[in-house]
């Protein structure tokens, strides 16, 4: 019986309001009957006043000498019947007030048992998968929310995060899916054809099955990358990087690519030094993924310009083109996995779909904010980060 008093709630609250009340009582008992002499001893000399008022001298007689009680022993009545008149009365008080004590208990145990039973079957439901479910909250002004609601509140919030990653998950498998089907069937098709000896197996053949297998590795090492970004495994070796010096050799590296392209390359950098705090490996990556998308996407004749500010303790860096731009309506979801604006445009391209989004987890591993903006299509784009600058 012990044990099962032990493992309910509820039966806590209530003994617990039960004996506190009971305690109460018992205190307020004492300490009537502590005082209850120095109170009476106060009262009666205020009794002797308004009989002497009345006619009654202090030995018991009235005025005109007829005698009418012993002074002493009337006080000694009086404080019997006055301690007799306060011990009926609480007696008779303490049965409604264990009444009401029960009935209390009961009901502040049950409204404060009663969230914490929905708490415990929305919980299950949601280690159940059932990421839908939420618990009812009153439409209460934050300030006059208790603790319990404010735990309402975090696990519906909580529950509705849990549905966000379960439905991220979900496209996350079938965005992979479709990844590696494109290859892949480009790949089967050919050996298919070499098989059946309908495709000749010339260098034209080799070259295409060995794109699409390149393909396929490379958006592996991607979802392998952003799986360490997202698990926060993947090392970092920060140090001093020299900003300038940095985006110099970086205009070297795509010096190639910017001229097959037709594309102005344009630096803009401050005149002093500046120093940053970096994992230059990783930073590279991150710039050349700006860049390799922001080329990708300008035609021949456009721009591309990379501008370096500093900023208080930070240093902005932005990578501006005069390309196709981004309708405001995608500008959000930019950085999601697998994204794509233009899906057509961008599958022919190559693009794994998950490189703006490396890109996000690397410059917040460095502690940075990545933002992008754009006027719309046509209107070019700006992909803007910071780094913290190094003291």
């Amino acid at each position: 019986m012990i044990k099962y008093f032990k493992q309910r709630l509820f039966w806590k609250f209530f003994f617990s309001y039960l004996t506190l009340t009971l305690l109460i009582m018992l205190v307020m008992g004492v300490v009537i009957r502590f005082l209850l002499p120095g109170l009476f001893d106060s009262h009666i000399n205020r009794m002797m006043i308004l009989f002497s008022q009345r006619g009654i001298t202090d030995d018991g007689f009235m005025m005109g000498g007829r005698s009418m009680m012993d002074g002493t022993g009337l006080i000694q009545d009086l404080y019997n019947i006055f301690n007799q008149i306060i011990v009926d009365a609480f007696l008779y008080a303490f049965l409604p007030a264990i009444l009401v004590a029960l009935v209390v208990s009961v009901l502040m145990s049950r409204k404060f048992v009663q969230p914490l039973q929905e708490m415990e079957v929305v919980a299950d439901r949601i280690a159940e998968g059932n990421f839908n479910e939420r618990l009812p909250v009153r439409e209460v002004s934050t300030e006059y929310q208790d603790e319990l609601q404010h735990l309402c509140i975090r696990i519906n919030r909580m529950a509705s995060r849990l549905e966000q990653v379960e439905e991220m998950r979900k496209k996350l498998i079938g965005d992979i899916a479709h990844e590696l089907r494109t290859p892949l069937t480009v790949i089967k098709g050919a050996m298919e054809g070499f098989m059946d000896g309908v495709l000749e197996p010339d260098r034209s053949t080799y070259e295409r099955i060995y794109r699409q297998a390149d393909r396929l590795e490379g958006l592996v090492d991607d979802l392998q990358e952003l799986n360490y970004l997202e698990m926060g495994t993947l090392e970092m070796d920060f140090k001093p990087v020299d900003i300038n010096k940095f985006m110099g050799d970086i205009k070297q590296t795509m010096g190639i690519k910017v001229s097959t392209k037709g594309v102005n390359f344009r630096l803009d950098l401050p005149e002093d030094q500046l120093l940053v705090r970096a994992d230059e490996d990783r930073l590279e990556q991150i710039m050349l993924n700006l860049l390799d998308n922001a080329l990708r996407y300008t035609p021949t004749g456009g721009e591309v310009k990379i501008i370096v500010k500093k900023v208080v303790e930070w240093a902005k860096i932005s990578v501006n083109d005069t390309g196709v731009g981004i309708p405001k309506e995608h500008l959000p979801y930019v950085f999601d996995r697998f994204y794509r604006v233009d899906e057509a445009r961008a599958r022919q391209d190559g693009g794994s779909g998950i490189g703006l989004t490396i890109v996000k987890r690397l410059v917040e591993a460095h502690n940075g904010e990545i933002s992008v903006e754009s006027e719309g299509r046509g209107k070019g784009a700006s992909f803007a980060f910071t780094l913290p600058v190094y003291d």
